[in-house]
């Protein structure tokens, strides 16, 4: 019950920050931008495995949605139009850059490259054993690219349910299919990565 009156919430509260940015002030815009802009990266971080990539069509993303926003008609959920804008926005990039052949996954062994310099990839606890961190490190990196191995319609559906946290009902308007092949697509995408992972771990 508490989840559902959160999320009545913030429905509401995109409401209103929607209709307050049509009535012509532009600053509402910026209060979308800062309650979805981490979402938006996150889901294209996970789809195009590059930074500057992600980031790169994060900031289309929301021109996009700047553009657009007249014309939404609250028939459903703000968040859901913007994950579908999302995915399109994926699925657009992946096709440019493998005509460009620049696909490349980053890699946990690396500092994460920012805007603002390299990140070390830190992992928790005081004192980690070093092999112990040598192997997760490696455990975590193949991981990743079993993961960006996948069709791209396996890795968006186990990115919405497994990684975002979506129910069954969102991820069919996001993906614009039926419940049930929601729930085959995503267990025929589980089965497959589990079968990658299980070739090299």
């Amino acid at each position: 019950m508490n989840f559902l009156i959160l999320e009545v919430s913030n429905n509401i509260e995109d409401r209103e920050i929607i209709e307050k940015f049509l009535e012509g002030d532009i600053t509402y815009f910026d209060k979308l931008v800062l309650k979805y802009k981490q979402m938006v990266f996150n889901v294209c971080l996970k789809m195009l495995g590059d930074y500057e990539e992600a980031l790169d069509v994060s900031q289309d993303i929301f021109l996009k949605v700047y553009e657009s926003l007249k014309n939404f008609r609250f028939e459903a959920k703000f968040s859901t139009y913007l994950y579908k804008i999302t995915l399109n926005s994926c699925r657009s990039r992946l096709k440019a850059l493998r005509r460009r052949k620049k696909i490349e996954y980053f890699s946990i062994d690396e500092p994460l490259e920012t805007a603002e310099g390299k990140l070390k990839r830190e992992f928790e606890g005081s004192r980690p054993n070093p092999k112990e961190v040598l192997e997760e490190k490696e455990r975590q990196s193949l991981a990743i690219k079993a993961l960006f191995s996948l069709n791209p319609e396996y890795r968006e559906i186990l990115i919405l349910k497994d990684m975002e946290g979506l129910e069954y009902k969102e991820i069919a308007e996001i993906l614009n299919i039926n419940l049930g092949t929601v729930k085959s697509r995503l267990n025929r995408a589980r089965n497959i990565l589990k079968e990658k992972l299980e070739k090299i771990l």
